[in-house]
């Protein structure tokens, strides 16, 4: 009885461990997917591929400037 009483005690801390770590393994394994799809994109379709790269990386590139201009300009106001 007492060893079924351990097992219980233990599966319900890896349970509480696997909650408080689901969203990292569900995060890994996201960006697992997100780095094979990139591959498989860049083999099979690398015009297109390349070409949304090129939009997120000015999209984000037009952020970075965005957000030092106001900073910036925050910082002159004061």
């Amino acid at each position: 009885m007492e060893f079924l009483l351990l097992w219980v005690d233990d599966l319900d801390d890896a349970i509480g461990a696997l909650r408080h770590l689901a969203p990292r393994i569900l995060g890994f394994i996201v960006a697992l997917a997100l780095f094979a799809a990139t591959g498989f994109a860049l083999i099979f379709a690398p015009h297109v591929a390349l070409a949304a790269f090129a939009v997120l990386g000015s999209a984000s590139l037009i952020e970075i400037a965005r957000r030092r201009i106001r900073g910036i300009a925050q910082r002159d106001s004061r």
